[in-house]
């Protein structure tokens, strides 16, 4: 009996048909085709690295070639002195702010009434378009009527006839409709309310509505508040706080005019340095048309134009001689305002004597900004003193400039800055409050779903978790603008949560804002991979664990996460890239303030929200084209780097393990 013949193929393709190109059959051509992912990926990394850098690498000399006509200029000098007064000037803010704060303290509900009856209004108005405008026409027709002479006295009854009853519908109409308003609708849901008002406000609105003029519950409202008002602001730290910020305030007007003065003439600098940058190439330009002139005579005026285009160095030394000259003022303004700043803040009344609490954080932010006020305005001065125009700009300070830089100013008529520091703190702190949020829900619940939970559990929670990935960020964003943000604002006001960091929030476009929606995207991604993990344990890990003793909980806690700790770790860090990387939701949702946040109730920028923000609006070529592709290549590279320290970690603990 002959023995079965075995194949010898062991290829999962089957046999080879012969078919051969170039030497490369078609098992070797399918191998290749799906066996080519990984060099795939890196051809693809390597063609992203050289698209970013191809359109950013002219960023830096070109940033160095503004500073340099920034510092030509004397904008550099004078902006030393603005940045002595503007700092001055934010204690002056804060101080006007707090008698503002500690008023709605004190009056309550009593200090927004108005603004609560004024958006009841344009609630119900939005509503009686079609009521409003018959008692309109009523009006208009009962005017038409009068205006007869002389008037029937039949058309007059009808006329008020009709003007009666289309006041009582609007009235009664107004009145369904304010019924059904309420505080929780308002748009500001940091105004103050108190129950006790509510009905005065919808019989007020509706009064105002028919006749069109101020209620007697507002002119009493008003009154009231009024008569408060003077009675807090008689008190003795009120009146302390006042003479301080006018003391604060007074010093601003000559420094500024000084300031006005020789920005003037720092800018009339940039002008011809701008002026002169560009005055080669035009020459140049302009002699090249005359060459292609088609007449002699277009020929001699296309010269005769080039001819005009001086490319002569401005005189920088003589441009800027009235700068080197106003030392001497400027430390005259300057005294002036640190003299009467330092009195001001000597009789700043304590923060203690007030009793909200944002008023108190301002005077106490007062304080302190004021202690950092004359250090600052020292090192200013010494700036001045020793700037010079020749100084060159180096590559490493224009590298500096944007790294460390705090400023991202574009097209502006002064002075354009490219510092990456507030969208790089924004789009960080957003994503640290956002993994924060999430990897307890993701991790806790894929333990659970996976470990603990019946099977009837498991058919429904993770389905539900899972399809939050499918919904589209826009959404995202449209749930935070709406809803989100405005039951942040509204809920952080009550003063049972005033011991929570940053509370209460005085905006709805965040940071915290966007973090929670950020963590609520975030969270079906590192879910499932967390329970991928947890798949990956062996059983009998779990039936060794639970023979010993174990109980079920004991088992997951002190076997499970252990032997899987590198795959749920794996999914944190998935879970923080997609959050780093979104855009839609940080761009519509945190706000938008390019500046280093202070707290997770501040509104910032981000990288990937400046790009898609700014680059659809930007010449091509241009400086801030080329400093959008390097906050790109950033942030490619940020996102590399933590791929790479994850796949690090995931080494050595699976070694450990």
């Amino acid at each position: 009996m002959s023995e079965p013949k075995h194949n010898t193929n062991n290829s999962p393709f089957g046999k080879s048909s012969g078919f051969n190109v170039l030497g490369i059959g078609k098992q070797e051509a399918i191998k290749y085709f799906f066996g080519g992912n990984a060099t795939l990926a890196v051809v693809l990394i390597v063609l992203i690295v050289a698209f970013l850098s191809y359109h950013a690498w002219n960023f830096l000399p070109q940033y160095q070639k503004s500073l340099t006509l920034y510092r030509l200029s004397g904008q550099e000098f004078t902006d030393y002195a603005s940045d002595q007064l503007t700092a001055q000037k934010e204690l002056s803010s804060l101080a006007s702010q707090v008698p503002a704060y500690e008023l709605k303290h004190r009056l309550g509900a009593l200090y927004d009434l108005e603004a609560v009856h004024s958006d009841f209004k344009n609630k119900a108005q939005k509503k009686l378009i079609a009521e409003r405008k018959d008692l309109q026409r009523a009006k208009s027709n009962l005017d038409k009527v009068s205006s007869k002479q002389p008037a029937e006295q039949t058309e007059m009854l009808a006329a008020n006839k009709r003007l009666q009853e289309a006041t009582q519908k609007l009235k009664i109409r107004a009145q369904e409709i304010l019924s059904e308003i309420s505080y929780s609708d308002l748009n500001n849901k940091s105004l103050i309310t108190d129950s006790k008002y509510l009905e005065d406000i919808r019989s007020s609105v509706v009064a105002n509505i028919i006749t069109a003029k101020t209620s007697n519950f507002i002119k009493t409202t008003r009154k009231t508040e009024a008569e408060k008002t003077a009675e807090i602001m008689a008190l003795p730290h009120m009146q302390e706080l006042a003479k301080a910020r006018d003391m604060l305030i007074a010093p601003q007007k000559p420094f500024n005019n000084y300031l006005k003065k020789y920005r003037l003439i720092a800018s009339d600098s940039k002008g011809q340095a701008e002026t002169h940058s560009t005055a080669a190439g035009r020459k140049e330009a302009q002699l090249i048309k005359a060459k292609l002139a088609r007449s002699e005579q277009d020929r001699k005026m296309d010269r005769i134009k080039a001819e005009r285009i001086l490319t002569a160095t401005p005189n920088y030394q003589k441009l800027n001689e009235p700068l080197y000259n106003s030392l001497d003022e400027h430390l005259e303004v300057q005294n002036q305002l640190t003299d009467q700043t330092g009195e001001a803040l000597a009789s700043m009344p304590m923060a203690s004597d007030f009793q909200g609490v944002k008023a108190r954080a301002r005077v106490t932010k007062i304080k302190d900004l004021g202690e950092a006020l004359f250090p600052l305005v020292e090192a200013k001065r010494q700036r001045m003193e020793t700037w010079s125009h020749t100084q060159p700009v180096s590559i490493g300070q224009s590298v500096s400039g944007f790294f460390m830089g705090t400023q991202w100013v574009s097209n502006s008529s002064w002075q354009d800055f490219y510092g990456v520091l507030p969208l790089l703190a924004g789009s960080f702190l957003v994503a640290l409050v956002a993994i924060l949020l999430a990897v307890p829900f993701a991790v806790g619940g894929a333990i659970y779903v996976n470990r603990l939970s019946t099977s009837f559990e498991q058919r429904w929670i993770k389905p539900i978790i899972e399809f939050i990935g499918a919904i589209p960020s826009i959404v995202m964003a449209f749930l935070g603008v709406v809803v989100v943000g405005a039951l942040i604002q509204e809920h952080s006001q009550n003063p049972l949560l005033s011991w929570i960091p940053s509370f209460p929030v005085e905006q709805d476009k965040t940071i915290l804002t966007a973090g929670i929606l950020l963590a609520l995207m975030s969270i079906p991604t590192v879910f499932t991979l967390a329970e991928d993990a947890l798949n990956n344990v062996p059983k009998a890990y779990k039936e060794a664990a639970l023979a010993l003793g174990s109980t079920d909980l004991q088992t997951v806690i002190k076997v499970i996460i252990p032997s899987c700790a590198s795959g749920i770790i794996a999914a944190v860090l998935l879970g923080f890239g997609r959050i780093i990387g979104e855009t839609m939701v940080v761009l519509l949702v945190m706000g938008g303030r390019i500046a280093i946040p202070e707290s997770i109730s501040d509104p910032a920028h981000s990288m990937t929200g400046i790009m898609a923000q700014e680059i659809g609006e930007v010449e091509q070529g241009s400086l801030h084209w080329s400093a959008l592709f390097m906050v790109g290549l950033l942030l490619f590279v940020i996102a590399l780097t933590l791929n790479y320290i994850a796949q690090t970690t995931l080494r050595r603990l699976s070694k450990h393990s």
